[in-house]
């Protein structure tokens, strides 16, 4: 009888290390931002190969909307579209090769074909600039990081699941 409990024991002693190994391994994709000065994550989005998010402010210049479209590519953050609504500092004044530029009905004009990988990369935390990160509909503004005046890295990343808890 004590034999018994022993080996049932033992069983369930290895089965429990090889479930917390096995954990270790088993990485699922996220967009993640962090506050760069602890590296706090202040958002994680699971994210798969190819699926987009934007992130949108005002221009500090020509205080109009811009919107940069990323996509995740071969593991890759890549600038793939920009929307604006005016030429201003900082915004292009030429196209590169690949790229092309469209008016929208909204009068805004579309580069595409940017393709421009970013790898992992920061953002001030601006005030009055209305900068947010965009999920399809769903937005969530910088400001609601608490981190205004700080910078945040974003980064695509694998986590297992501890670093996801």
């Amino acid at each position: 009888m004590i034999q018994n409990r022993k080996m049932i024991f033992a069983v369930g002693v290895a089965f429990a290390a090889l479930a917390v190994c096995m954990s270790l391994f088993i990485r699922v994709s996220y967009l993640v931002i962090l506050d760069n000065y602890d590296g706090t994550i202040l958002l994680r989005e699971r994210k798969s190969e190819g699926e987009s998010f934007s992130i949108s402010f005002i221009h500090s210049v020509n205080q109009s909307p811009v919107i940069e479209t990323y996509q995740i590519i071969n593991g890759q953050i890549v600038l793939t579209t920009l929307e604006f609504e005016t030429f201003g500092a900082g915004m292009p004044t030429e196209l590169e090769q690949g790229q092309s530029l469209t008016r929208l009905p909204n009068g805004n004009m579309f580069i595409e074909g940017i393709d421009r990988n970013v790898g992992n990369f920061y953002y001030a935390i601006g005030h009055n600039y209305s900068l947010a990160i965009n999920f399809g509909e769903r937005q969530i503004p910088f400001d609601s990081f608490d981190a205004t005046g700080q910078m945040i890295f974003i980064a695509y990343r694998q986590l297992n699941i501890w670093q996801r808890i």
